[in-house]
């Protein structure tokens, strides 16, 4: 059920009876319509509504002084199937509109109108000198990072641009101020990830100074109906401040740029496997691990391939040899833990200090419930795999001789030097899980981009072999920037 957010901001008071309602009306308005449209919504296309609106009572910058005043809000999306979202808009408000970051007029005519704070550098100049003063909302510093204190109010923030889920704020050259965009309740998994590895004081992975919470009332169909009680307020990270990698490259663009000049990637790619099997090591000490029933992932992935298959007629030759390489995990119980979950070279910085691991939050697919569950390393190995077969896109003749070895040296590379970190790996499982990564990949590339069908085929064909495929041949005009994998 759709709810009337101007009733859920009104409490006792109809919006109709409120002599502020075309005020009222024009700020939702004009507010849903920036939520709708922005990079960062993650609901294209499935028709959602603006739900709720909640306006804390604690600002960061209160109103009544030199500063524009600026708090989180959150706002609830709804969805024809009755599904819901949290969004947060971090708000700033101005009497006045300002220029590049206007939202609309403010719901209280007193506050003038409404902006988008990230966007706004007077905002952000005030709410980092609030948070490091201690702001009303709660936060945490972790004390047991000296180089938090390089942290000072004076930084100048600038919004990094690019088509992100959340919104990244630089503070100078110091520091990056992340700030999430669509909430779940309960710790954020970036913020716990880093937080675990900046206490193990792993080198691999960017530091974590802290982070800032706030409480939000869940969303419900009986909330806001006569006599009904509201839910508790429930915890939720609104953002979290962490190094700045200063002097950085995309680990994607760079495998591409070496690839395009025929010059091999090797010695990044065992550099890679280090920081990998670094990062693992730490998380399997700092939560907790399990085992999973192999046979159980084999049927999933056997699942999936038959739901595959269906979507992608070119995988339907190789049914039967695909399935018989997820019976590498049918003999016995596989290792589980907390890893990455979504791990590529987009996920990579290669940095003066060394390669750095980013973006800890998992699969975007996934909900916040599956992406906490202990799972295989061998789907972050699997991962970097497959992202080294999509760089020989780049080559004239992706599947060529040429490209060919500059895959299999990175690939060498990796495993060779995550093995001797990490422990030793099972060839046939890891067959599995690149494999029922791979099989993702053919129904996405037939679905967006069929002119790079080949490449997941391609490294099926190797994983299968006596598979009798036949299919288009790849264009070597691919775009790095659209890399999906």
């Amino acid at each position: 059920m759709t709810h009337d957010p101007q009733e859920q901001m009104n409490n006792d008071t109809s919006p109709i009876d409120d002599p502020r309602h075309d005020q009222v009306e024009s700020a939702l308005e004009a507010l849903q319509g920036f939520v709708l449209q922005a990079r960062w919504f993650s609901g294209k296309g499935r028709d959602g509504q603006l739900g709720g609106l909640e306006q804390p009572a604690d600002w960061i910058v209160a109103p009544g002084g030199n500063a524009p005043a600026v708090r989180p809000e959150y706002v609830t999306v709804v969805y024809p199937d009755d599904s819901h979202e949290y969004y947060q808009l971090l708000v700033s408000y101005h009497p006045e509109p300002v220029d590049g970051c206007l939202i609309g007029p403010a719901m209280e005519p007193e506050l003038g109108y409404a902006h988008d704070a990230p966007r706004d550098p007077e905002a952000m100049r005030a709410v980092v000198a609030a948070i490091l003063a201690g702001s009303q909302v709660p936060h945490v510093w972790m004390e047991s990072l000296p180089d938090g204190a390089k942290l000072r109010g004076d930084l100048e923030p600038r919004v990094f641009g690019g088509e992100q889920s959340n919104t990244n704020v630089l503070l100078g050259d110091v520091a990056l101020m992340k700030i999430f965009r669509k909430l779940e309740v309960g710790p954020n998994l970036d913020i716990q990830m880093h937080d675990a590895l900046g206490r193990a004081r792993v080198s691999s992975a960017a530091r974590l100074y802290g982070w800032v919470s706030g409480m939000l009332t869940p969303f419900s169909d009986e909330t806001w109906t006569d006599g009904a009680e509201a839910p508790e307020p429930q915890r939720v990270d609104l953002m979290m401040i962490s190094e700045l990698l200063r002097d950085a490259q995309d680990g994607w663009e760079l495998a591409c740029e070496q690839a395009g000049q025929g010059v091999g990637f090797a010695e990044n790619a065992a550099a890679l496997g280090v920081a990998l099997a670094e990062v693992h090591t730490a998380l399997a000490d700092t939560f907790d691990t399990s085992t999973l029933d192999g046979a159980a992932i084999a049927a999933t992935m056997r699942e999936r391939l038959a739901t595959a298959a269906a979507q992608a007629p070119a995988l339907q030759p190789m049914t039967e040899q695909l399935a018989a390489v997820f019976d590498g995990l049918e003999q016995g119980k596989v290792k589980a833990q907390r890893v990455h979950g979504d791990f590529h070279l987009g996920q990579t910085l290669l940095t003066p200090g060394g390669w750095k691991i980013i973006d800890f939050e998992g699969e975007p697919m996934k909900s916040f419930a599956e992406r906490q569950l202990p799972d295989s390393p061998l789907r972050d190995v699997a991962g970097m795999l497959r992202s080294f077969g999509y760089a020989t896109s780049v080559f004239d003749e992706p599947t060529g001789a040429a490209a060919t070895q500059w895959l299999q040296e990175a690939r060498t590379a990796f495993l060779d030097a995550y093995g001797r970190h990490a422990g030793s790996i099972d060839p046939a499982a890891l067959a599995a899980y690149e494999a029922d990564k791979a099989v993702y990949e053919v129904v996405y590339e037939t679905r967006n981009r069929p002119n790079w069908v080949e490449i997941p085929l391609s490294a099926l064909e190797a994983l299968a072999p006596g598979a009798d495929t036949t299919s288009t041949p790849t264009s070597g005009a691919a775009d790095a920037a659209e890399q999906e994998n």
